[in-house]
């Protein structure tokens, strides 16, 4: 297929890329691209700022186990709207820029592109691993996006059909995976309600052989002295004595009833661990945060990433190399067709984070009556609920592009997009500085609707940085220095002062 967008002159891609790339449009940025990052990394700030402002996993089981009031369901309007849904569009614009690089002609060296390609992730990695252990970020995606980066370097030849195929794949087994780990939990409970029998065939015995022990005129006292120390006495409306067993059961039972019981009391709102995560990052000590905060970088950035990473984002940057390869970004299709793609995308998963939504509320009320009642996990669909919702998202944005008063909006949003790797260590040191105990310490301090206010603040911030410097300047700072770490070269930075009056256009400067 030949992605040439209207009045451009279709150049033919590298030999065995299966793309056809527009020539004028090969050498230089797309300005969707660049609009869509900038909505993405600005959306994931509104879902980043749970884990930054301290409204926790368990804070939010807090609104969902009670009573059902305003935090609760503008905590689900954000859930089903942004969660992970941003990321997946930003994974979308990186997978595309996966293909660009790769099939660019104007790199500032002669050196080998691939080998550029894999010293341009070898770096983000760096990049990604300063951000979450140097400056405090466990939700860091720089290094899970460099590493999928690597992984999916031989797919970039593959035509675009294929490229879907494997999205569609990825996606599939990113859900299986989640019913394997349901499964599990299921098995964990069955083991947990066959412990629960024998400790009642106990109770049963212990009962049955003291009524025995009754009739055949055996002293009650004497009874009661032979009982174990560990039993549980109960007294019973007919002063029976019944004797309840809690230290018979093997080392697997007392193993398979802990595991359930802690698996449940991870579900449940926990009011201490609130106090203690409050009291850790609230610490006016960095090396006391950064011990505190190591051990959920480290899960992040392995085990997350290989269990569950590799087919979260995996799955959105196939699908984002395949929407290059079929024009998607290109701007080439009619309005009404990015519609037809924007409305369904966005209203099926909108429905599916609805569906998400509500199970997990049931799932926290009650978790061994929804293994009960339900053969799947309340998240089983969210793979697809993301990938739909960026796809939506995207549409929709293309779509818009087209209205031309809301170009000012645009080129805005394509600075910030431009500018997206600065951008995002900006919102670190921020809300790092803001937040965390030895900057400002509101950790934990505001309401849910005071962080989203904050999110508002931050935006702004980096949208007038962006614009301002993007004046002075062809890049953004860490722009420049990730290029001048890839290719060994100092690039043009600082520009020169205009000779002409400068005009508003929708133009991006090359790379």
């Amino acid at each position: 297929m030949t992605l040439s967008s209207p009045g451009s002159p279709g150049t033919q891609g590298p030999v065995g890329t299966g793309i056809a790339l527009p020539g004028d449009l090969r050498e230089s940025r797309i300005f969707s691209l660049d609009v869509l990052r900038g909505i993405a990394l600005l959306g994931i700030l509104i879902v980043s700022i749970w884990e930054f402002g301290g409204f926790t996993t368990n804070k939010q089981t807090f609104f969902r186990a009670g009573t059902h009031g305003g935090n609760y369901n503008l905590l689900s309007f954000v859930s089903i709207v942004f969660e992970g849904k941003m990321r997946a569009l930003f994974a979308l614009v990186f997978g595309a820029g996966i293909i660009l690089f790769m099939t660019k002609k104007d790199h500032p060296t002669q050196e080998y592109v691939p080998d550029l390609y894999i010293k341009r992730n070898m770096w983000l990695i760096l990049f990604g691993v300063f951000n979450a252990i140097v400056l405090l970020w466990p939700g860091d995606i720089l290094f899970h996006y460099a590493i999928l980066g690597i992984l999916l370097f031989g797919f970039w030849r593959i035509a675009p059909r294929g490229l879907l195929i494997a999205s569609i794949i990825a996606t599939l087994i990113y859900c299986g995976k989640i019913y394997w780990n349901y499964s599990d939990d299921k098995k964990a409970y069955k083991k947990f309600l066959a412990v629960k029998d024998v400790e009642k065939k106990f109770e049963k015995d212990s009962i049955a052989k003291f009524k025995r022990d009754s009739v055949l005129g055996v002293n009650r006292k004497d009874s009661l002295a032979r009982l174990n120390v560990k039993d549980t006495v109960k007294i019973s409306k007919d002063s029976l004595v019944k004797p309840v067993k809690t230290d018979t059961l093997t080392k697997e039972q007392k193993k398979d009833k802990e595991a359930w019981e802690g698996t449940t009391k991870r579900i449940k709102y926990d009011s201490t661990a609130d106090k203690n995560e409050n009291k850790a990052m609230r610490s006016t000590k960095y090396t006391k945060i950064w011990a505190h905060l190591l051990g959920r970088s480290q899960y992040k950035e392995s085990y997350w990433l290989y269990q569950t990473g590799l087919w979260d984002i995996g799955s959105v940057m196939l699908l984002g190399m395949a929407l290059l390869g079929f024009g998607f970004f290109w701007r080439s299709y009619p309005s009404q067709r990015y519609l037809l793609i924007a409305i369904p995308c966005i209203l099926i998963g909108w429905f599916l984070g609805w569906y998400r939504n509500h199970n997990l509320d049931v799932r926290v009320a009650d978790y061994a009556k929804y293994i009960d009642r339900h053969s799947l996990p309340y998240n089983f669909f969210y793979p697809i609920e993301r990938i739909l919702l960026a796809l939506g998202y995207a549409a929709l944005v293309m779509s818009l592009m087209r209205i031309n008063f809301l170009s000012r909006v645009w080129n805005t949003l394509a600075k910030v997009g431009r500018m997206a790797f600065t951008n995002y260590f900006l919102q670190t040191i921020i809300c790092t500085l803001f937040f965390y105990g030895y900057g400002m310490g509101y950790f934990g301090r505001l309401t849910q609707v005071q962080l989203y206010l904050m999110v508002l603040e931050i935006w702004l911030i980096l949208t007038v940085f962006s614009v301002l410097w993007l004046r002075a300047f062809h890049m953004g700072p860490i722009e420049w220095l990730w290029r001048y770490l890839i290719y060994k070269k100092k690039l043009p930075f600082r520009k020169n002062p205009p000779t002409t009056p400068i005009t508003t256009t929708s133009t991006v400067i090359p790379d």
